[in-house]
């Protein structure tokens, strides 16, 4: 591990889809903890791979223990992403009385705008990750983030939520004057599904609620300004997870920008699954025919082609990231489930 990746409390594991992150940020917090620091992984991808990944037959939102080989005291622990739990700890938190908590938390269409709001299972996320940015008991965090563009909406969830909870938006629909008429004319299909699931209230009930919510938007400020102060931090590392392709090489070059653009620095690039070396053409022998011959002299071709492209794309990651430290990943022909082959790949990543 380079000097820079020690001094990391926190490991966010970002990029595009089915590249391994989930793969990558077990393996971190695997060989994190054999090295001796109490360390937590957590997945906010919705899919329970982490799970398998681990070892475990059932994977649930509470800490689980893993056992690792020769650590007697528990050094490694995971948890899936309950959004719902934290989003309702958000809300008991930021509001000015119990009244208004209940009032909130039993209201029906809360929970559906919970589950459906664009951005609130990323903000659960990043509730969840300060939570365990405050418990002293962890030495290192590590962060399993959906696909990239959902992890753009990982660091923007704070905002939007803030900006949603801004008191305009709250007057908007408190409004006497808002034209909830003309509305209904413009989306009449919608409205009839709105009603189906709500009745003919659904905009009462809408306004009722953010009425409720009302006085709570500075607690969302104030949350959105720790999380960029976080995720700015000297102590949170942002690596991206990536395989030397053209489309995978363009989504990286886009997410790396937005990260600059918000002044969050990349700490690490790890390419995963790049092909084995393989020779160019088949060696001469007599036990073959020609027809096996010309069949396996075809399947080096491919192989072969493929290590090219992967290495000129190998290439342009590097021009591209200057100084940032790379580390590339060979492909494995067996599935990752078991704790001593995320040890070894968690050891190339911090050598």
């Amino acid at each position: 591990m380079t000097e820079a990746w020690k001094e990391k409390r926190i490991f966010l594991v970002g990029g595009p889809g089915g590249v391994g992150k989930t793969t990558i940020a077990a393996a971190l917090g695997t060989q994190l903890a054999l090295q001796g620091y109490r360390t937590v992984v957590l997945t906010v991808d919705p899919a329970k791979r982490l799970a398998q990944a681990l070892g475990f037959e059932n994977f649930t939102n509470d800490l689980q223990p893993v056992n690792l080989k020769g650590i007697k005291e528990p050094k490694l622990f995971a948890s899936m992403l309950d959004t719902q739990r934290y989003f309702d700890k958000v809300i008991s938190r930021f509001a000015n009385s119990e009244t208004q908590r209940d009032k909130i938390l039993n209201n029906r269409l809360y929970r559906i705008m919970v589950e459906s709001l664009g951005g609130s299972h990323e903000y659960a996320a990043m509730e969840r990750l300060l939570e365990f940015t405050k418990d002293n008991s962890f030495d290192k965090i590590v962060v399993d983030t959906p696909p990239s563009q959902n992890a753009l909406d990982l660091l923007n969830a704070p905002q939007k939520l803030a900006d949603f909870m801004d008191n305009s938006v709250l007057r908007w629909f408190q409004s006497s004057n808002t034209p909830f008429s003309l509305f209904r004319q413009g989306t009449k299909m919608a409205m009839k599904l709105l009603e189906k699931l709500f009745g003919s209230d659904f905009f009462r009930a809408l306004a009722q609620v953010m009425d409720d919510l009302e006085g709570m938007h500075t607690g969302f400020r104030d949350r959105n300004l720790e999380v960029i102060q976080l995720l700015k931090s000297k102590a949170t590392g942002f690596f991206l997870v990536s395989y030397p392709s053209e489309v995978r090489f363009n989504e990286s070059s886009d997410f790396s920008r937005v990260l600059k653009e918000k002044g969050i620095p990349l700490a690490g690039v790890i390419l995963n699954r790049l092909e084995k070396k393989f020779p160019k053409e088949i060696t001469k022998t007599s036990d073959l025919s020609e027809e096996s011959r010309e069949q396996i002299q075809k399947i080096l071709d491919y192989r072969y082609s493929l290590a090219t492209q992967q290495q000129y794309w190998l290439s342009r990651f590097e021009t591209s990231i200057g100084k940032t430290p790379l580390k590339c990943l060979e492909k494995r022909s067996e599935e990752i489930h078991d704790l001593e082959t995320l040890s070894q790949i968690g050891e190339i990543l911090l050598s």
